[in-house]
């Protein structure tokens, strides 16, 4: 059944890779990155970066939409890196290597994992089953990697398809299956799963473990598919690696009283301890700690559990890598009618709790390549903040709602070069977090959620969903 979806997944990742015709939706051409390079290339200026855009440490401001139905009110802190340069400068994207394989393994298991490709027991199949069946009526899930990637490349009509002919093969395989396996013990080397992909992959069910899994993969195409997903909770979850903070559980599970959620005890320095630990093994250059914070997991299998949420991003000559809750680029057309596939954003998590270590997720490591720039000119912050005022009142035209924005920070990101498969830039950009609230009194306060980003360079809109 497992060699059936992996069939499936290889054949939409050679389909995706393929230069096609421009879909009539959804697609954007990339923006000029020999445009963007040249206006870097221009006078940066002197000083501390603070200093060169005479950016303040506060801003305050008000500004509503012609209707007044949208206001916006600026009560933020200003971010900036105390680094005095940020080139532009080129990545791709890599793969995990052996060497981290192994420290993931040796930071992270508790227990002897055993391989997923033994043959399914009756009643993991009738897990399986109801986990099918669960995403027939709530719809994918990023834990079953394979059917959730021919969703996010080939559409819900292939996914739905895809879903029901791995039940049919669940049900027929479910009176073949043995009540019991002998286990067999995981490798701790990549092997070739026939399908393209070099995978380590290992599962342990029972009585005194619950359930902890590890997935480490290196897909084809060599862009942004390479990804490590661990888990050890009370049941299966799958490798269902998806918590939210506290103040955005309204919105994953309006039923869950967090009151009733038994608080970690282990203490922040300790959680940041064990993560910091985690890190440096896996020997990731400028890899550095970006936030802290109390996160709930939401699932609709398992009870909910508190955990400390402790992410990293990539530090490069002193300046971060803003993280943003976007996870994907998605298809983005050449200037000759071809289109790029997906790329997924760089992305490291762990979720500790009082037993330790019982969640990570790495998504596309990327592979930091020189500068392209020696520097790069920057616009004032106060010809920023007159984007900002102008661009999110045509963006956001027709909205009702009260917009606070409490941060507002400098940083990289990461946009494709145009024309290039698998190649991007970082380059600096301005990001504005905050809160929405709509007239109904609804609303959101994703902290990663960025509400406008404004290339430092140039002042254009960058779309996130589309990475340029």
């Amino acid at each position: 059944m497992k060699r059936v979806l992996a069939f499936a997944l290889a054949l939409t990742l050679i389909l995706a890779a393929g230069c096609q015709a421009t879909p009539e939706e959804g697609i954007v051409k990339g923006k000029s990155s020999d445009a963007l390079i040249e206006k870097a290339q221009a006078d940066p200026g002197q000083g501390t970066l603070a200093q060169r855009i005479n950016a303040p440490e506060h801003y305050d401001a008000a500004f509503s939409g012609q209707s007044g139905e949208l206001t916006v009110t600026v009560d933020a802190d200003v971010i900036i890196p105390e680094a005095e340069r940020v080139p532009i400068i080129e990545v791709t994207a890599t793969d995990i290597t052996q060497t981290q394989a192994d420290a993931l393994m040796e930071q992270l298991l508790q227990s002897t994992l055993h391989s997923p490709d033994q043959p399914l027991t009756k009643d993991e199949i009738t897990e399986a089953l109801l986990l099918a069946r669960q995403e027939q009526t709530m719809g994918p899930v990023e834990s079953d990697v394979e059917l959730y990637q021919i969703y996010q490349y080939e559409g819900r009509e292939v996914w739905e398809k895809a879903l029901r002919e791995k039940i049919d093969v669940l049900e027929t395989e479910y009176d073949q299956a043995p009540e019991t396996v002998e286990a067999e013990p995981i490798s701790s080397v990549f092997t070739d799963r026939g399908d393209g992909s070099m995978q380590i992959e290992g599962v342990n069910r029972s009585k005194e473990v619950g359930y902890e899994a590890i997935r480490i993969a290196n897909y084809p195409n060599g862009q942004g598919f390479s990804s490590a997903f661990y888990s050890w909770n009370v049941a299966d979850d799958g490798l269902d690696i998806s918590y939210a903070p506290a103040e955005d559980m309204a919105r994953y599970a309006p039923d869950t009283d967090l009151t009733q959620v038994p608080d970690v005890t282990v203490t922040e320095d300790e959680a940041q301890g064990l993560c910091d630990s985690a890190v440096q093994a896996l020997g990731i250059p400028g890899m550095g700690r970006w936030s802290v914070r109390k996160a709930y997991s939401v699932s609709p299998l398992l009870p909910t559990r508190c955990c400390w949420e402790v992410r990293y991003t990539r530090q490069v000559n002193g300046t971060p890598i803003t993280y943003t809750n976007d996870s994907y680029v998605s298809m983005n057309v050449t200037s000759d009618g071809a289109y790029q596939i997906p790329w997924p954003y760089e992305s490291l998590a762990f979720y500790v709790n009082d037993a330790g270590i019982v969640g990570m997720k790495w998504l596309s490591p990327y592979a930091i390549g020189e500068s392209v720039t020696e520097d790069s000119s920057l616009l004032s912050f106060a010809d920023v903040m007159d984007v900002f005022e102008k661009m999110y009142i045509v963006d956001n035209n027709g909205l009702k709602a009260d917009v606070t924005v409490d941060d507002i920070r400098l940083g990289y990101m990461r946009v494709l070069k145009q024309d290039e498969q698998g190649v991007g830039l970082l380059v600096p950009v301005w990001d504005f977090f905050g809160t929405v609230s709509y007239e109904n009194e609804l609303g959101y306060a994703q902290p990663d959620a960025s509400l406008l980003t404004i290339n430092a360079i140039d002042g254009s809109i960058i779309d996130r969903s589309q990475g340029c």
